[in-house]
């Protein structure tokens, strides 16, 4: 098979290792009983963080549309990981807040990533690993 202009392209390299990690992340996820998309898994992970935050406050620090923001809550909300808590004054407002189930199932599926993680850097050195993250902030900061 002939090469592809995508092998010398850091773009398309970027984007290749970001479709291999979720991979082994969701493979991880699901070899260890558990249910949940790393989209959904970001969520969690910010309201437990954060505590209670608006649905804008979730799109902006979850780098995804409002639209999406909408339907991935909702998933979470059926089956009891987040709840809505309608904000005093205003009725068209809600905050989402991290329910204990969800709380329970954070803090049980980050200890797996957290290894595919580091599973996925055990081939670079401390001091490629400091380079790559300083370089990945660089193209994010300027791609935001």
């Amino acid at each position: 098979m002939k090469p592809s202009p995508r092998e010398n392209s850091l773009g398309a390299q970027m984007a290749i290792a970001l479709q291999l990690m979720k991979r082994k992340n969701h493979q991880a996820i699901n070899s260890a009983g558990y249910s949940i998309t790393m989209e959904q898994l970001a969520i969690l992970e910010m309201l437990n963080f954060s505590g209670d935050v608006n649905m804008t406050e979730l799109s902006h620090a979850v780098w995804k549309q409002n639209a999406n923001i909408t339907r991935i809550v909702d998933k979470l909300e059926a089956r009891q990981l987040v709840e809505r808590k309608a904000v005093k004054g205003d009725r068209r407002a809600n905050l989402v807040s991290l329910t204990n189930k969800g709380k329970q199932l954070f803090k049980n599926v980050i200890p797996i990533i957290i290894d595919v993680h580091k599973d996925a850097v055990s081939t670079i050195s401390k001091e490629e690993e400091a380079i790559t993250l300083s370089i990945l902030k660089k193209i994010i900061t300027h791609l935001s």
